[in-house]
């Protein structure tokens, strides 16, 4: 009976350090998945801050694109603006020269 005790007794220890072994591999997949998670809220944040960059640069350059294309526009509106003037004064210089003439009977 002793050989059975003692086959009991290793078969006992067996399973003790098996549920150790098991106990410390659940310790080690726990610290791993939890470094894992780290790691991805890092890399999530360092993601969130890029893109937060890049866009901040991407509406930097369209408002600089737009203040360019502003003053395009505001610049050929000038101009067109300073041609009706210059067609007007021309336009009242000749019906003015045309009252002239006509009040003086030169037909």
């Amino acid at each position: 009976m002793c050989a059975a005790h003692e086959d009991i007794d290793k078969i006992h220890e067996s399973e003790m350090a098996a549920r150790e072994r098991i106990e410390d591999a659940e310790k080690q997949a726990r610290a791993i998945r939890e470094e894992a998670d780290k790691e991805a809220k890092s890399l999530m944040a360092k993601s969130e801050q890029d893109a937060k960059k890049t866009a901040s640069k991407m509406l930097s350059k369209i408002e600089r694109e737009k203040s360019k294309i502003e003053s395009s526009v505001f610049k050929k509106m000038d101009q067109k603006i300073e041609n009706i003037r210059k067609t007007a004064i021309k336009r009242k210089d000749e019906a003015e020269k045309a009252v002239y003439k006509i009040l003086v009977g030169e037909n």
